[in-house]
Order: C-alpha cells, then structure tokens, then sequence
C-alpha cells in the first residue's frame, strides 16, 4: 500500500504540470479572445454616429437640444446584438465540440473573429453593416468561451475543476482590463484601428492555438457523443430554464439574472453617459476605455484573491448581501458624482466590488447547494440566466437612457439591486447550505 502511494505521488507531478501547461495555454487564449471583445466598447457611440451620417454635428453631442437619442440606444443594441447571439449559440458550438473536437471549434470561432471584427472596422459610414458584423462575431465568439470551459472539464479532475475555471474567469478579468484601454488609446489615433488590431489578435490567437493547445477529446470520446447528440440538442435552452425556476435552485437563478442584469444595463448606456462630460470625442473615447479598465481592475484583484480570505470569514450568504447592497448604493447615487473622478471614486467602486463579491458567491453556492452528479448542469444553467442577462441588459438601459435621460438606467439597476437586496434576506434560508444548518446527512 506504501508502495502503491510512493509511485502515485512520483507520477502525479508530471501530470498536473501537464495539466498547467494546457490550462495555462486555455487562458492565455480566452484573455486574448476577450481583449478582442472588449476593445471596442468605447468606441461604439463614435461608430454609431459615424453610421448614422451625423459624426461631428450637434445631433452626436449629448446635453445638444438636437441630440439625437439613438445613438445611446443603438449603443446598447449593438452589445446585446453580439451577447445575445452568444446565448444562442454557445451550446450548439459546446455540442459540435463534443463531436469533432474542442481545438477546431475554438479555432474556427477565432477565424471568425478575424473576419467581422475587420468588418466592423470598414463599417464607420454604415449602421446596417456595424449590426451585422456584430450580430455575426457574437455567433462566432461564443465557441471560444463555451468550448474553453468544456477543454478544462476533459482535462482536470473534480477535485481542480473550480481552479481551472477560476483561471478563466481571471482571463475575463485581464482581458476587461487590457481591451478597453487599448482601445481608449487606438481610437483616439483612428477609430477603426483598434478593430484591426482585435482582428490581428484573434489571428494571432488561432494560429497560437493551432500550435500550442492540444486536443482534448479522443476520436472514441467524439464517437460517442454522436449517439447522443440528437436528443441532448433537442432540449429549448428557454423552455429548460422557465422549469429550473421552480426548482430548489430558482430563487438563486434569479439573483444572478439580477445581478447580472442591473451591471449590463449600467454597461449599455455609461459610453454615452461619460461623453456628457467632454466636449472633445477623443478625449471621452480615451476615458471612457480606461474607466472600463479600472472596472476591471477592481474585478480582477478581488475575484483574484480578495475573494478568499473573505470567504474564509464570511458566507456566502453574508457575502450576497453585501455586494447587492454596495450594488444597490453605488446605483442610487451614480447621478450625484458630478465629475468622472468622483465617478471613479464613489459609486463606480461599490458597484464594482459589489459585482466582484457576489458573482463568485453566487456560483459557489449554487455548486454547494448541487448534489456533486449534477453540479456541471446546475453551473450551466446558472451561466445560462447570467448570460441572458447580458444579452437583454444593455439594450434596456440603453433604451432608458434614450428614452427617459441618462441618469435613468442607474435609478431603475439601483432599484432592482435593492428590491433583491430585500427579497434575499426574506428568503436568506434558501442561501444556506445543508451542512451549514446541520440538517445534512449523516456520514456513512
């Protein structure tokens, strides 16, 4: 038995240093994927001005009496556009996976990245042609995420499967961070150049995928996902999640839609929002991506390890109310930060810590809450209320803000965040685990 345990710990090391490798490729990829998303968020209200022939006129500038309020609108629909064409399609891209491999899918979505964000690029003079190059890159980049997570399932034990998926959830962060600003800096030398540097780095991306990342799947692990495929795609991902709602999980589901849902609506309309305070295009372009950077800053170091020695003193269900509360305050008084470094300072930075603790919270408790054979569904189905939340929110708050003022979405996110902040501690017991009420069963 000594034995036995001698040679397992002198094989492990090499495994799990294979493991890292092929992890630590993964991430490298998806945060290059993501600063390719994220690149262009602050240059959108330019973009839609441009396409709507009326850059550089009264009509573009907020606070005008001629303002012309679709380009807030436009500015959030063109983020759903592309968040919801991923809701739509990261599981059928997950599916094909399952047959022909994880790497050709992830190449194939990066291919498709090169091709519509150059797209969006050439796309200054034309609303038409910059919705549907975003609608078409949504439909493409939705592999990379949705395959990356299943290449770390193939790879990793059980037992480091939440380090894995830690690891992507901090390329999302870095690429946050790293996107925004360049394209902040690039847009301010040429709106279309930081879509033609995404596009050279989702090239880049693929071809360091194609040479460095391995396959995950064998080719009899692919057949045998071709017996069941029919039938597991058959499932309406809608219909699948109106039933999750009422199970023993629903009341978290629709926390972290809401959650979820009050930072997208922020996201859809704060370009156009910190427009209103410059009067030269560049300079709010510039701002405006380093603001989103400074966002994902505060997202990265306490999802990166902040996170856990809190944990370590509160629960989750301690840590859920503090961050819609600090969520729910940072909205309320967004309006009263009269100058971007107030903004930055004040409610920016509770809504972003608020953000960065319940995201994680949330999820914990939903696999702590998930029997360990089902984990992997309720985890997906969780990402998949989180997704659709990212999909609707932007067009919301950016209607809202076209509609009825720009301080309007944070007032409405800041009252959604404080009705759940109510409704959670109403239904608190639903947020604790079994074993944390000592109701848990007995050991064996």
């Amino acid at each position: 038995m000594k034995q036995s345990s001698r040679e397992s710990k002198s094989e492990s090391p090499p495994e799990f240093r294979e493991m890292h490798m092929k992890l630590g490729w993964l991430t490298l990829a998806c945060a290059i994927n993501l600063i390719g998303f994220s690149i262009v968020i602050p240059l959108l209200p330019e973009y839609i001005a441009r396409g709507l022939h009326e850059f550089g006129t009264a009509a573009a500038r907020p606070g005008s009496p001629t303002f012309d309020h679709r380009i807030v609108s436009y500015n959030g629909y063109l983020l759903s556009s592309y968040a919801i064409m991923q809701f739509l399609f990261a599981p059928l891209w997950g599916k094909l996976s399952d047959r022909v491999g994880r790497k050709p899918i992830i190449i194939a979505s990066l291919l498709g990245d090169v091709v519509f964000y150059t797209l969006f690029g050439l796309a200054k003079n034309s609303i038409e042609l910059q919705f549907a190059a975003r609608l078409l890159a949504g439909i493409f980049s939705s592999g990379v995420l949705s395959v990356a997570q299943a290449y770390i399932a193939d790879i990793t034990p059980p037992e480091h499967r939440a380090v894995g998926l830690g690891m992507i959830g901090a390329a999302f962060g870095i690429g946050f961070v790293i996107g925004p600003a360049i394209g902040g800096l690039l847009g301010t030398v040429d709106i279309g150049l930081p879509l033609y540097v995404a596009a050279a780095i989702a090239l880049f991306n693929a071809y360091f995928v194609y040479k460095k990342l391995p396959e995950s799947r064998t080719a009899d692990d692919r057949k045998a996902s071709q017996t069941t495929y029919e039938t597991e795609a058959g499932i309406g991902r809608i219909a699948t999640m109106a039933k999750a709602l009422g199970g023993p999980l629903g009341f978290i589901f629709v926390l972290t839609f809401l959650v979820t849902f009050a930072v997208a609506s922020m996201e859809g309309s704060f370009t156009p929002y910190i427009r209103h305070f410059y009067q030269s295009d560049k300079q709010a372009t510039r701002v405006s991506g380093y603001s989103f950077a400074y966002i994902g800053v505060i997202l990265t170091l306490i999802q990166g390890g902040a996170i856990r020695p809190l944990r370590k003193r509160f629960t989750e269900q301690h840590l859920i109310f503090a961050g819609i509360a600090l969520m729910a305050l940072g909205f309320w008084i967004f309006a009263q930060a009269h100058t971007v470094a107030l903004l930055l300072a004040g409610p920016l930075l509770a809504i972003s810590i608020g953000s960065a603790i319940n995201t994680p919270s949330l999820r914990a408790l939903v696999s702590r809450l998930s029997s360990a054979d089902v984990q992997g569904a309720t985890l997906g189905m969780a990402a998949s209320f989180d997704s659709l939340a990212r999909g609707i929110g932007p067009a919301f708050g950016s209607w809202l803000a076209g509609s009825h003022g720009l301080n309007s979405p944070y007032y409405v996110s800041g009252a959604i965040m404080s009705l759940a902040l109510f409704w959670a501690i109403g239904q608190s017991r639903k947020l604790i685990p079994q074993e944390e009420t000592g109701l848990a069963a007995p050991p064996e």
